[in-house]
């Protein structure tokens, strides 16, 4: 799982993107693991979460200081996706929660990472 995450966050470093922020995590199954990241005004990040292999569900929501939801993504098995990614610009600087849970049929908690990166110039490379 961990070499998946490091080969995209890799991908993405050679289109023009930092890393920021990654971390492998031990989930519970059904539990709500909050992240907390600084976004910048009008910069571009992109957001990169892994599921277990073994997953029923999973949610990734982007919540800013005011509560409201920027990114409110729930993938289950039947899409057939363990990897969500999506780009966001920020709309204001401050701290972001990015709220992930998963769903393991059988286990109590499961492995998940995220990646967070930022892109070096103001805007997506080669747009």
């Amino acid at each position: 799982m961990n070499s998946k995450l490091v080969t995209l966050d890799e991908e993405m470093e050679q289109r023009g993107f930092k890393l920021v922020q990654y971390q492998m995590m031990n989930m519970p199954s059904g539990a709500f693991v909050p992240v907390t990241v600084k976004l910048e005004k009008d910069k571009m990040y992109q957001f990169n979460f892994l599921a277990s292999g073994n997953y029923s569900q999973y949610t990734v929501t982007l919540v800013d200081e005011t509560h409201k939801k920027w990114i409110d993504q729930k993938v289950k098995q039947k899409d057939n996706k363990a990897m969500f990614s999506q780009s966001f610009a920020a709309p204001a600087t401050g701290n972001y929660i990015v709220i992930l849970t998963q769903k393991v049929k059988g286990q109590n908690e499961a492995c998940g990472g995220l990646s967070i990166l930022k892109a070096v110039n103001d805007h997506l490379p080669g747009k």
